[in-house]
């Protein structure tokens, strides 16, 4: 530690004295005072020069006196020369002693703080030579309270990096399961098998990073993991999501009703965090999927089983569902409103193809046109969708409506100026 006496404004040599092996306090300005009256005197006589180091030595111990700067007139030291202490360097007095090194007759700067210590109200502290810190956590203790590992009490030597412990949980090497890629971090047995749970697929070791989200009744998920090559996606809130994960058990989607695809959607939505719940157009896409063909364009009755969902979950506990459920609600209102403007524009619609059939089929037409019904208008929204309308045709008159190799269907489509196809067949984006 180097301190700054006051320099006299006159002085001919500034000096610095490094008193790092001198024994004896020096806090004071008398006590610096009268310890440099013992040094002048050695340095009388003597050419001084910037730079220049003096040393004086005695039973006590050694001060070393190191010249900064000399008055160019000067040429040599007397007892009428002016020195001036423009620093003194001095060793650190040591505030935060450690308890341990005290205990054995020596001196060393206690850095750390023992949380065991602590706990037990006592304000030791321990060098950087006793600190014991485990692999894992800078969570430093002192000898006497060094953890002991929780599985087998022996001595411990990490800190569980895992979801369940989070390094506040000491475990020995025999309990020790390392990161498969960062050597740094280390679980226990427990968090391993959670942090890296083993493929469902029978024979597969891989570690199993997706888990089925299916939901049972209670809202409580599956679980079961899969590798990435055995995992299965249920792609429900369209494909920059992640879908919902589906196990072998879980996987048969085309058997679900419904209701059950319309919980999973929203249930599984209500457990994740920032994920938006479909549209009425969304679900009614993931019914298609399902082979829920008829009920896919039926908006009023897709509404309505949400809203008999948003009954039953209000029925029980509170839960994620229910609230995303709820903020939902008022879009599906809006988006209902909407659809049901757009059915209307898609009715208007239906009764010229009505006209078209009537005029290009003068054999099926009217009995075509009068069983010609609207399953789904969707508007154009240039340029990614040209829009389609979408018909029902009594079954034994479809080969008729379509015409030889589609070009009934194709007239129909070119007249309208509208993309015109029959209710149930493979969509296409355009």
């Amino acid at each position: 530690m180097t301190t700054a006496p006051t320099v006299v404004p006159d002085s001919q040599v500034d000096v610095v004295l490094d008193l790092r092996h001198w024994p004896a306090p020096t806090d004071g300005q008398e006590a610096l005072v009268g310890l440099w009256q013992q040094l002048e005197p050695a340095l009388h006589a003597k050419p001084l020069a910037a730079g220049s180091v003096h040393v004086w030595e005695s039973d006590s111990g050694r001060i070393t006196v190191e010249i900064v700067r000399v008055d160019a007139r000067l040429e040599r030291a007397s007892a009428d020369t002016h020195f001036a202490i423009a620093a003194v360097r001095q060793r650190s007095a040591l505030v935060y002693r450690c308890a341990v090194c005290d205990r054995g007759d020596r001196s060393g700067y206690g850095s750390f703080r023992c949380r065991g210590c602590a706990d037990a109200g006592r304000p030791d502290r321990i060098c950087v030579d006793h600190a014991v810190v485990l692999d894992g956590a800078l969570l430093p203790s002192c000898p006497d309270h060094r953890p002991s590992c929780r599985g087998c009490a022996r001595t411990a030597v990490f800190w569980c990096a895992g979801r369940d412990c989070r390094a506040t949980v000491a475990w020995c090497e025999e309990h020790r399961r390392r990161h498969p890629q960062d050597p740094d971090t280390d679980y226990c047995p427990d968090c391993y098998r959670r942090a890296f749970p083993v493929c469902e697929q029978q024979g597969c070791q891989a570690v199993g990073t997706a888990q089925c989200d299916w939901l049972d009744p209670a809202g409580h998920a599956c679980g079961r993991s899969a590798c990435t090559r055995h995992a299965r996606r249920w792609q429900v809130f369209g494909y920059e999501r992640v879908g919902i994960g589906l196990c072998r058990q879980h996987d048969r989607v085309h058997s679900l009703t419904a209701d059950e695809i319309l919980w999973q959607i929203c249930g599984t939505a209500g457990r994740r965090r920032g994920q938006r719940m479909p549209s009425l157009a969304a679900f009614g896409h993931n019914l298609r999927t399902a082979r829920h063909v008829e009920l896919a364009v039926d908006y009023r009755s897709i509404r309505a089983r949400l809203a008999a969902l948003h009954t039953r979950l209000r029925a029980v506990a509170p839960s994620p569902a229910l609230r995303a459920v709820e903020r939902a609600t008022p879009d599906w209102d809006r988006q209902l409103e909407d659809l049901m403007g757009t059915a209307r524009q898609g009715e208007v619609l239906v009764e010229r193809l009505r006209v078209l059939v009537r005029e290009l089929d003068h054999r099926f037409g009217a009995e075509i046109a009068a069983g010609l019904t609207l399953a789904e208008y969707k508007p154009p929204r240039p340029p990614e969708f040209g829009g389609g309308l979408w018909v029902r045709v009594p079954e034994h008159l479809i080969g008729k409506f379509i015409g030889p190799q589609g070009s009934r269907i194709k007239d129909y489509t070119a007249r309208l100026g509208l993309k015109v196809d029959l209710h149930g067949r493979r969509r296409t984006s355009r």
